[in-house]
């Protein structure tokens, strides 16, 4: 007669320690949807009544362009949050070969109203609960009129009108025949500002703040909102 086979020992220890990690991430998880509820997405729409409020859908395409292409590419293909953009954010950000984030413009939206002084890893996970609601509430227009509209660009300016207005004596509303439309490299100075406002000055551009805009240029004609002319015209007035 054989002798019984050995009970596996590993198999067991690592169930007995699988399952309460479980239970205390459904906990933890279960936690932060309830404490997202305390955001209320209706008031989003309150960014609207800023004086230097304009909806991008009067804006020139370029112009929303800008934002798009320099921080969330996939804007228009995922609802709150990207799988796809964030770890290609992470391996870029390892390998040091790009300059994009990997929070989406919705998360950025939700971040900038409701959680703008809160940093921890709690607020990314509410962050992410609130963004999923923002998406189902609002068209992609919408919230990225949120975006560009609740913002720092520098010099206590929080809307892309107000910026252009304060930076370039430009307005981004194609409705307004009393200021020049801004321009394309305007459009790429200022989405590029964001990232760094109180360092990246207008007047006194450094080399990153250059590269940067030049970066947002090169997205900007790959992905279709500026022709090869306009881009080649935006370098020449950036001077590189």
């Amino acid at each position: 007669v054989g002798k019984p086979p050995k009970r596996k020992k590993g198999k067991g220890i690592f169930l007995k320690l699988l399952i309460p990690i479980i239970i205390v991430l459904a906990i933890f998880i279960g936690a932060m949807y309830a404490l997202s509820l305390r955001a209320n997405v209706d008031d989003l729409k309150s960014i609207e009544d800023k004086d230097t409020f304009v909806s991008v859908s009067n804006m020139p395409d370029y112009t929303k362009g800008a934002f798009i292409a320099m921080e969330d590419e996939r804007y228009y293909k995922h609802h709150g949050f990207d799988i796809k953009g964030t770890s290609r954010a992470l391996f870029s950000t390892l390998s040091d070969k790009s300059v994009q984030g990997g929070s989406t413009l919705t998360q950025q939206v939700v971040k900038n109203y409701y959680y703008d002084n809160e940093q921890s890893f709690t607020r990314k996970v509410k962050e992410l609960f609130v963004a999923h609601r923002v998406e189902k509430a609002y068209d992609k227009n919408e919230i990225l009129s949120f975006y560009v509209n609740n913002i720092y660009f520098g010099s206590n300016q929080y809307t892309v009108e107000g910026a252009a207005n304060h930076y370039f004596g430009a307005t981004t509303d194609k409705n307004n025949t009393n200021l020049p439309q801004i321009t394309v490299l305007q459009s790429a100075m200022l989405a590029s500002k964001v990232n760094a406002p109180s360092v990246y000055d207008i007047n006194d551009m450094s080399d990153n703040y250059i590269n940067r805009v030049k970066i947002d240029l090169e997205k900007m004609k790959q992905q279709n909102y500026i022709t090869d002319v306009e881009y080649e015209n935006a370098i020449q007035e950036l001077g590189v």
